[in-house]
């Protein structure tokens, strides 16, 4: 007797058990097995990990999967011991990437994103009135899941990928504390997105573009899932920034060639920074543009809430920014030196997929 082909594997998540997924290396239909999904096309097999299927080609660009995989397992291990902000405090304890001295910056950035994702879900809009069909949202890059916490109870589908399992475990503690289930995960690189063409009406990327391997690939991805009417939303750091650099919490990081860049960081605070790569306006709007995405951007404002942590400088600092991007000639010169920006693109007229993917 012929055994019954599994609908998904019998450990994943159960948010995830209506999602239709393929080979993110050839866009082939993928077979469900007991705890894993198989390709026909190119024979390859993709695990799950305590429920989230993992779709990597290639692992993040900090841990190698090995390293991801312990690091995760430490995560899980302290899951139900921690709170969020202790998690995180416990976590980076284990880290030999980042400085102790950056270690309170990133948990208290960490803690305050939802303010952030609250005003991201603002600059984009509630995703429909009430009673109509929401939208279809991929968040990339989600991180510690600050965004998926708010959006979850907007949209009727949001998925958020991250290229680190380790994250999208820690992750599940943001929900657990504000007794939320956990939202559809799944682990994948930014540039083999594991998703049928027009798969989503709305992608959301926050301070993660500059972080991916190839950011062209990563539009292209993005213009590939993207509906009809959909539109794509990136909020990025601007690598010309008269501001000090987030991620390195220096001033000029970005006006040095990128080949001083990590060296000049790693002196400076003894910090890793070969993987950032910081786009100024005119790159962000030509890979964009090769990859027929078209769109606004925009100065970014900064919600008060999401200041309330920061020294009364760095809060001056904001009401002298806010004042200057009202004015005209100051709000065109800071779209070049600003701190970054919000911006909305859509796809320019129909697109291929072998368009839309570089060497396909």
């Amino acid at each position: 007797m012929q055994a019954r082909a599994l609908e998904y594997p019998i450990s994943l998540l159960p948010s995830l058990r209506y999602a239709e997924f393929v080979c993110p290396l050839c866009q082939g239909d993928l077979v469900a097995l007991r705890e894993s999904y198989s390709c026909e096309r190119c024979e390859r097999e993709y695990r799950l990990h305590c429920g989230i299927p993992d779709f990597r080609v290639f692992p993040d660009p900090y841990l190698s999967f090995d390293e991801d995989r312990e690091r995760t397992e430490i995560v899980l291990g302290a899951l139900e011991r921690y709170k969020l902000e202790p998690l995180l405090e416990y976590y980076w304890t284990f880290s030999d990437i980042t400085p102790p001295a950056l270690r309170p910056r990133f948990v208290r950035s960490a803690m305050l994103g939802e303010k952030r994702a609250m005003r991201t879900m603002r600059v984009i809009g509630s995703g429909g009135d009430s009673g109509t069909m929401r939208r279809r949202v991929l968040e990339i890059g989600s991180g510690t899941g600050n965004f998926l916490a708010v959006a979850v109870e907007r949209d009727q589908q949001v998925i958020g990928i991250d290229i680190a399992m380790r994250w999208l475990h820690l992750s599940r503690r943001r929900f657990m504390d504000k007794g939320l289930a956990v939202p559809p995960l799944v682990c994948c690189c930014a540039e083999y997105l594991p998703f049928r063409d027009g798969a989503f009406d709305l992608i959301v990327m926050s301070s993660t573009l500059e972080f991916v391997r190839d950011q062209r690939k990563v539009f292209a991805e993005c213009a590939r899932l993207l509906g009809e009417g959909g539109s794509l939303y990136v909020n990025t750091v601007n690598r010309f920034s008269i501001a000090r650099d987030p991620y390195a919490y220096l001033w000029g990081v970005g006006f040095l060639s990128r080949a001083w860049q990590a060296g000049y960081v790693r002196w400076r605070r003894g910090a890793r920074y070969e993987q950032i790569r910081l786009l100024s306006l005119g790159e962000l709007k030509r890979l964009a543009g090769e990859c027929s995405l078209a769109g606004d951007i925009q100065l970014p404002d900064i919600d008060d809430a999401a200041l309330s942590g920061f020294s009364r400088l760095t809060r001056l600092q904001v009401r002298l920014y806010r004042l200057l991007k009202a004015l005209p000639v100051f709000g065109w010169l800071l779209k070049w030196i600003g701190p970054g920006w919000d911006a909305t693109f859509s796809v320019r007229g129909n697109i291929a997929a072998a368009q839309t993917r570089p060497g396909h």
